[in-house]
C-alpha cells in the first residue's frame, strides 16, 4: 500500500510540473537582439530594414529599423520558427532562416549579422543554428567560452586545461596534442614564455573571453612553430555601454573580483577589464630513490609538504578604431602584478641495503616574491575590395621584473632523528628582468578575381632580452653573519633576436582542391654575457630555411581531408637555459644549459574532418622527425645527489594520433570527446648506454553539457594524462570539473556554482630510470574546490526600438513593395 501511494504522488508530481510547463508555454513570450555590421570593415549599419516573418503561422510580419548604432531587438514573440530578413542600400540581402523560439529557449541574441557589399557577393540566405559549447569549423575546433558555466571564477590557464586535445604536463605546462602551442590573442601573438606566459594565464579572468579557436596545423604565418596555436579571441563591446560585476570565492581558499566595461558606436571600439584573485594550493609529495654502484645499493627517501598562497591584480584595456570601411587600428594593454608566499618542509632519510636509516636531515624552505608584467601593443589592417586583400602590421613591447627571495634551513639529524648538533642556513636572492619588443606584417595579395588563389607573404622581428641576478649566502655561526657563495651566486645577460621572412602561394584548383606552398627563412642570434658566474660568456647565429606544404580536398560541405607537411624548429628558452642553479633541493640539484642547440623537426600530418548538424568529427595521424632532441635529463653523482639539466640528447621519431568528437544527443544534451596518443622511439645508442625507454603519452577528456532552459546550463569534464620522457613515465588520476549556471532577473544576475575534483586530490605517480639509479615518485595537489560565481549586468541587453506606429507601417509597405 506504501508504494502504491508513493506511485500515486510520484505521478501528480510529474503531471503537475507538465501542466505548469503547458501554462508556461502559453503564457510566457520570447524576444530576439542583435547587431547589423558591414562585413568588410565591422563598422555597424545604422537604419537598416529588418522584417521578421513567422514561419509556422499566418501571423502579420513585424518591420523594424535598426538604430543609428545598428542595434535592433524583436520583443513579445510568441513560440514558433521565424525568418529573419535584413536589408540596406548597397549590400546584399540577408536572411535567417528557421529561427526557433520556444519555452527553453526564449531570449535569442543572434549578434552580429554582417552584410556583403551589393557588388561582391550574392544574396545570402542561411539557416540559424544555435551556437553550441563546442564546434567545428573551417579546420578549427572552436570552444565558445562564454556559453561555458565552468569559465564563471576561473582564469585562462584553467578555462584552456578544459579545451579539446588540451592537457598539462606535471610542472603545469599547457600541451596541444603533446607540444607546447603557440599562444594568440585576437589572432596577435602574445610574445611571452615562461613566467611571463603562466603569469598572464593565471591573472587573466576566463570571463573576458569570448571564444577560443585549437588549431592543430598552424596558419602559413605561422607554419614554422613545433606545436598547434591556440588563438583567444577576446569579448568585443556590444552596441552602447555594456557593464558587467563578477565576485567569486572558492572553499580551497580562493577568492576573486572583476569588472568589465565596453563601449562601441559606429567607428569606436573600447573594452577593459580589471580583477583581483587569491589563490591557495597546498599537497604533499615523496620520492623513493634506489641508488646503484658497483659493488653496492643503497636508497635514498624524502617526503615533502607545501603550502603555496598568491594574490595576482590583473587589467587589460582595448581600443579599436575604424577610420574608413577599409581602415582599422587596435590598441591594447596588458598588465598583471603577482605577489606570492610559498611555504615547505622536507624530510630525507639515507638507507642502507635492507633500508635501514643511518643518517637523515629536515629542511624548511621560504619563498616570498612579487613581479610585474606590462605589455603595450597597436595594429593596424587594411582590407582591399577583394575581401581576401589584406595588409596587417602590428607591434608590441613588454617588460616584467620576478623578485623571489628564498629562504633555507637543514637541520641534520642522527639514525633516530635525533638532532646531531648541525645545522645550516642559506639564502638565494634572485632578481629577473625582462624586455621584449616584436614587429609584425602580413600582407594578402589575390592572384585572381574570385580570391580562391592568392598570396601570402610575412616578415617579424623579435627581440628578448634577460638580466637574471642571483646572490647565494650562507650563515657563518661563529659570528652570525651571513657570507657570499660565488660558486652558486651569478649576474647574466641574455640577449636573443629572432628576423624572418616568409611567403606562400595558395592555389584554388579544380574539384575544390586547394593547394598551399611556402617557406620561411629565419635568422636567429642568441648570446650569454656574464657579469659574474662561473661560466664563460656564448653565443650562436644560424640561418633555417622552413618549408610547408598543405594539400587540402573538400569533398562536400560536410568532409574534407588534408595532408600537411611543415618543416619546424623549437628553440630552447629561458627555462632551458638558465645556468642558475636552483638549491632547493640540495640532494636533486636543477639548472639550465647556456649551451643547448635548437632542434628542428619534419612534421607529416594527416587530418580528417567531418561535420553535420549533430555530429562532428576531427581526426589526425602524424609522423615526426626530430633533429636534436633537447630535453630535461637526470644523472646521479658518486656523493649520492642527482642534477638535473637540459641537454641534446639524439635523434627520435614521433607517432601521433589524435581524435575530437562533438555530439548533440538532443536539443538540450551535447557531448564532447578528445584524446590523443604520441609514442616517442628513441636510437639503439641511447637505450643502451643511458637507458632511455621508448614510450607513449596518452591523454583524454570527455565534456558534457546539458542546457534545460535558456536560462540555465550544466557542464562537466573529466580529463586523464600520461606522460612518457627518455627516463621513464608519469600519470594523473582522472580529474573532474563540475558546474553549473543559473540566470534570473532578465538575465542581469547570473549565479554559477562549480566542483573541481569533488572526489578526491590531483595525484601523480612518476617513475624514472638512469644509468645507475631507478626512483619511484608520488605528489598530491588538494584540487578539490567548491566555487560560487555571482555576476551582475548592469546594463541592459534588449534594444528597443524608437519607431512608432507610422513608421513600423511605411517600413513594412516599403519592404512588401520589393
Amino acid at each position: 500500500m506504501y508504494r502504491i501511494w508513493v506511485v500515486f504522488l510520484l505521478a501528480g508530481f510529474v503531471s503537475s510540473l507538465e501542466a505548469q510547463d503547458k501554462n508556461r508555454q502559453r503564457t510566457q513570450l520570447g524576444s530576439l537582439i542583435g547587431n547589423v555590421l558591414d562585413q568588410v570593415s565591422g563598422k555597424p549599419l545604422p537604419f537598416a530594414s529588418l522584417l521578421l516573418t513567422r514561419i509556422d503561422a499566418t501571423a502579420t510580419p513585424i518591420p523594424l529599423l535598426a538604430d543609428k548604432n545598428g542595434g535592433f531587438g524583436f520583443e513579445s514573440l510568441s513560440f514558433g520558427y521565424y525568418r529573419l530578413k535584413v536589408e540596406l542600400v548597397g549590400f546584399a540581402k540577408y536572411d535567417l532562416d528557421s529561427i526557433h523560439i520556444y519555452a527553453e529557449r526564449t531570449d535569442i541574441n543572434l549578434g552580429d549579422i554582417k552584410l556583403n557589399a551589393a557588388g561582391t557577393a550574392l544574396n545570402e540566405v542561411i539557416v540559424y543554428a544555435e551556437k553550441p559549447l563546442v564546434e567545428n569549423r573551417d579546420g578549427k575546433v572552436v570552444y565558445n567560452v562564454a556559453e561555458s558555466p565552468l569559465s564563471n571564477g576561473s582564469n585562462a590557464s584553467e578555462m584552456l586545461r578544459n579545451l579539446p586535445l588540451m592537457n598539462a604536463n606535471p610542472d603545469g605546462t599547457l600541451l596541444l596534442r603533446g607540444k607546447e602551442p603557440l599562444i594568440l590573442m585576437d589572432e596577435k601573438p602574445v610574445n611571452l614564455s615562461g613566467q611571463q606566459l603562466t603569469e598572464l594565464l593565471e591573472s587573466l579572468p576566463a570571463n573576458v573571453v569570448e571564444k577560443v579557436e585549437v588549431m592543430q596545423n598552424p596558419p602559413p604565418e605561422y607554419a614554422t612553430h613545433p606545436g598547434g596555436v591556440i588563438n583567444i579571441i577576446t569579448r568585443k563591446g556590444r552596441v552602447g555601454i555594456y557593464q558587467k560585476l563578477s565576485l567569486s570565492a572558492g572553499s580551497r581558499g580562493e577568492a576573486g573580483v572583476s569588472g568589465y566595461v565596453s563601449y562601441r558606436s559606429s567607428k569606436l571600439n573600447m573594452s577593459s577589464s580589471i580583477g583581483y584573485g587569491t589563490s591557495l594550493s597546498q599537497g604533499n609529495s615523496w620520492s623513493h630513490r634506489q641508488n646503484i654502484y658497483r659493488d653496492s645499493v643503497n636508497y635514498f627517501y624524502s617526503q615533502s609538504a607545501f603550502h603555496n598562497r598568491s594574490r595576482h591584480p590583473n587589467a587589460r584595456f582595448q581600443a579599436d578604431y575604424d577610420f574608413t570601411k577599409k581602415s582599422t587600428i587596435s590598441f591594447v594593454y596588458q598588465g598583471n602584478l603577482n605577489y606570492y608566499n610559498n611555504r615547505s618542509d622536507v624530510l630525507y632519510t639515507n638507507r642502507d641495503s635492507v633500508l635501514n636509516v643511518y643518517k637523515a636531515s629536515s629542511r624548511n624552505n621560504a619563498y616570498d616574491g612579487d613581479g610585474y608584467n606590462h605589455g603595450f601593443s597597436g595594429s593596424y589592417q587594411w582590407k582591399g575590395k577583394n575581401p581576401v586583400e589584406r595588409l596587417q602590421v602590428y607591434s608590441g613591447y613588454n617588460f616584467s621584473k620576478n623578485e623571489n627571495n628564498r629562504d633555507f634551513y637543514q637541520q641534520f639529524l642522527q639514525s633516530d632523528f635525533l638532532p646531531t648538533g648541525l645545522d645550516s642556513t642559506q639564502v638565494q636572492l634572485t632578481d629577473n628582468y625582462v624586455r621584449s619588443f616584436y614587429l609584425n606584417s602580413n600582407y594578402n595579395k589575390p592572384i585572381n578575381d574570385t580570391g580562391t588563389s592568392f598570396l601570402s607573404i610575412g616578415s617579424s622581428y623579435t627581440s628578448q632580452v634577460y638580466h637574471n641576478m642571483l646572490n647565494t649566502s650562507f650563515l657563518r655561526k661563529a659570528d652570525q653573519v651571513f657570507v657570499q657563495n660565488a660558486l652558486l651566486s651569478n649576474d647574466f645577460y641574455f640577449h636573443q633576436s629572432v628576423f624572418t621572412v616568409r611567403a606562400a602561394l595558395i592555389i584554388g584548383l579544380p574539384h575544390d582542391t586547394k593547394l598551399i606552398m611556402g617557406a620561411q627563412a629565419e635568422n636567429t642570434q642568441t648570446d650569454f654575457r656574464f657579469v659574474k658566474g662561473n661560466a664563460p660568456n656564448a653565443n650562436n647565429t644560424y640561418w633555417r630555411i622552413l618549408p610547408n606544404l598543405t594539400i587540402r580536398k573538400e569533398f562536400s560541405k560536410e568532409f574534407n581531408l588534408s595532408f600537411v607537411f611543415r618543416e619546424t624548429i623549437r628553440r630552447p628558452g629561458m627555462n632551458e637555459l638558465n645556468p642558475s642553479v636552483d638549491f632547493s633541493d640540495p640532494f636533486n640539484i636543477r639548472f639550465g644549459n647556456p649551451y643547448i642547440q635548437p632542434s628542428l623537426t619534419d612534421n607529416f600530418d594527416l587530418n580528417l574532418s567531418y561535420s553535420v548538424r549533430n555530429f562532428n568529427l576531427n581526426t589526425s595521424l602524424g609522423y615526426n622527425r626530430v633533429k636534436n632532441v633537447f630535453n630535461s635529463i637526470r644523472t646521479l653523482a658518486d656523493s649520492g645527489k642527482t642534477q638535473t639539466t637540459w641537454q641534446n640528447i639524439s635523434d627520435q621519431e614521433e607517432y601521433q594520433a589524435s581524435i575530437w568528437s562533438g555530439i548533440t544527443i538532443a536539443r538540450k544534451i551535447r557531448i564532447s570527446i578528445s584524446g590523443g596518443y604520441n609514442y616517442n622511439k628513441y636510437s639503439a645508442r641511447e637505450k643502451s648506454l643511458y637507458r632511455y625507454v621508448d614510450g607513449g603519452s596518452l591523454y583524454a577528456t570527455f565534456n558534457y553539457s546539458y542546457s534545460p532552459d535558456n536560462l540555465t546550463m550544466i557542464e562537466a569534464n573529466n580529463r586523464y594524462t600520461s606522460f612518457a620522457s627518455p627516463q621513464g613515465r608519469s600519470r594523473s588520476n582522472i580529474n573532474m570539473s563540475l558546474s553549473a549556471q543559473r540566470k534570473f532577473f532578465n538575465k542581469r544576475i547570473t549565479v554559477g556554482v562549480a566542483a573541481i575534483d569533488p572526489f578526491g586530490l590531483q595525484k601523480y605517480n612518476g617513475f624514472t630510470y638512469g644509468s645507475n639509479f631507478t626512483i619511484e615518485s608520488y605528489s598530491a595537489s588538494n584540487t578539490r574546490n567548491f566555487r560560487i560565481t555571482l555576476s551582475y549586468q548592469l546594463s541592459k541587453v534588449m534594444v528597443r526600438s524608437n519607431l512608432n506606429d507610422k513608421q513600423r507601417r511605411e517600413a513594412l509597405d516599403k519592404l512588401q513593395q520589393k
